[in-house]
């Protein structure tokens, strides 16, 4: 079945196995939601029944989707549901699983619960109790291990709670509309969670400003350990944020204190960033994730588009959400949903559906973390200041003040000419002695030059390796007037009428900068 008429599509539902298309059930409901409700639906198949055809949908359905079924507060779906199987077959398996779950959805709503895939925490609630009876400790007073553990565990309770519908592209590229802010939001507390982790990581290397640069330096080390932790415990979610937050502008530009990081652990770095470097549509962490961990055989079906047969994951793995994400959107907007004028384009909802069974499998493994709760870490970690992204900045350059801020050096005027020279003509220096990075990894640079023979160091920090101005290049050599019409500038005719007069302006400032 490729493309069909909706009620087509559910009598398929009755045959498919019969006639050898053995996937095509969970295909269907795991993606139906895109192009029908729950009560369309079973006007359509209820209909075709009683039969054991019928029951069997029914049982799956209910067995795998009970969060179809969260419609408070008068439930209409399961109500249908359990007339029909009242009827027809009050003694079947479905009948009694329809009754406990519209008992236990009763029950949610009645404690005050949140719709399903909510986000809601009960290690948050239980970290608030202690609130009033803890002083709350400094975040990374903690071990690498135990603060990489307590990200894991709250990035498997949230990625557990993830619906995979809400990730379908339909419904996840529709979020930022004004109407759609109640949409995915199981989705929306994963990345709540990652932005948190950025902004921790961030606010705990800023946030004091009288650290002194070795000091600063060991705070990077020790988020490296942790994002290395993170690695070993297979959750790419934290370690993602992690890395992020280190390739940030406000910290990546931080030259002295990068410079005065373990060369070892500079080197760990490189490693760990190189997982999410964006060459291939991120070609790297997809392999990791299909074959290490035993999740290749479940998750072959990310890469081929077909629904794999289950199999057991023999390590608990919590990915980076946003490449499923990236994926989804890219099927949804490549592929039409309707061919032929008004046929459901079901070949779409196998691929969707190929993702989506990834994740589910990837959720069941997450049953199997075993760690124990620390109150006192969810408490640090929900106190934690947040800076905006325009703060940090601002902070930043208090930490490390640009060059133009520094005492004049014989050598900057000469710097200066080479690189707007560069500039003009239409290219960049390089960032390290052996050109820039790909668009998508980090470096701190080469070796050669943090550690130069003859002994000196050259402050240096990681470099995003795209092309076109860096910020931090003029932020060191103009003022921020001038990095203003840099950065409006668009092309190379703009630069040859503007460049002299910009370049003459900062030689006045050069040659009449105080000592």
């Amino acid at each position: 079945m490729r493309a069909a008429t909706l009620p087509r599509l559910v009598e398929w539902l009755l045959t498919a196995n019969k006639e050898g298309d053995l996937d095509y059930t969970s295909s269907f409901l795991a993606t139906y939601q895109a192009f029908a409700t729950p009560m369309q639906v079973l006007e359509l198949l209820l209909p075709l029944g009683p039969d054991k055809a019928v029951l069997q949908v029914l049982d799956h359905w209910l067995q795998d989707h009970p969060v179809d079924f969260w419609e408070p507060p008068e439930y209409p779906s399961l109500h249908k549901i359990l007339h029909f199987l009242h009827q027809s077959a009050p003694n079947s398996p479905g009948y009694a699983l329809a009754k406990g779950l519209l008992q236990a959805h009763k029950e949610k709503e009645a404690d005050g619960g949140n719709s399903p895939g909510m986000g809601q925490s009960q290690m948050i609630t239980e970290a608030d109790g202690a609130d009033d009876c803890e002083e709350i400790p400094a975040l990374l007073s903690f071990s690498v291990d135990e603060v990489a553990e307590q990200l894991t565990l709250m990035d498997a309770h949230l990625f557990r709670a993830v619906l995979p519908f809400h990730c379908l592209g339909c419904i996840w590229s529709q979020r930022d509309k004004k109407e759609n802010q109640h949409m995915a939001p199981s989705v929306r507390a994963t990345v709540t969670q990652f932005n948190a982790v950025t902004s921790c990581v961030i606010t705990s290397v800023l946030g004091d400003l009288a650290m002194r640069i070795p000091q600063r330096a060991h705070l990077l080390e020790k988020w490296i350990q942790i994002a290395g932790r993170c690695r070993a415990l297979r959750n790419f979610s934290s370690l993602y944020a992690i890395l992020s937050a280190l390739q940030s502008n406000s910290i990546y530009r931080l030259k002295r204190t990068w410079a005065a990081v373990n060369r070892d652990t500079r080197s760990s770095f490189r490693k760990l960033s190189q997982i999410f470097s964006e060459d291939h549509n991120h070609l790297n962490c997809r392999e990791i994730l299909l074959q290490e961990g035993g999740t290749q055989g479940p998750c072959d079906g990310w890469r081929n588009h077909q629904t794999p047969v289950r199999t057991s994951l023999k390590t608990p793995t919590i990915p980076y959400l946003g490449t499923f994400l990236t994926d989804l959107i890219m099927l949804d907007t490549a592929l039409p949903d309707f061919v032929e004028g008004h046929l459901i384009n079901f070949e779409k909802r196998r691929k969707e559906a190929a993702i989506l069974s990834c994740i589910c499998y990837l959720q069941e493994s997450c049953q199997g973390y075993s760690l124990c709760l620390n109150p006192s870490f969810h408490l640090a970690f929900y106190h934690q200041q947040q800076l905006s992204e325009d703060q940090s900045y601002r902070i930043s350059r208090m930490i490390e003040p640009p060059a133009d801020s520094c005492p004049n050096s014989p050598k900057l005027h000469r710097s200066l000419t080479k690189r707007f020279s560069s500039l003009l003509l239409g290219s960049e220096p390089s960032a390290t002695p052996s050109g820039p990075e790909k668009a998508g990894t980090v470096q701190l640079g080469s070796s050669s030059s943090l550690n130069s023979e003859d002994g000196s160091s050259t402050p240096c920090s990681p470099t995003r390796g795209s092309p076109g101005i860096k910020e931090d290049i003029l932020d060191a050599i103009i003022p921020k007037t001038l990095s203003c019409v840099c950065n409006k500038t668009e092309n190379s005719r703009t630069w040859h009428r503007s460049g002299p007069q910009i370049l003459d302006t900062v030689n006045k400032k050069i040659k009449h900068r105080p000592d």
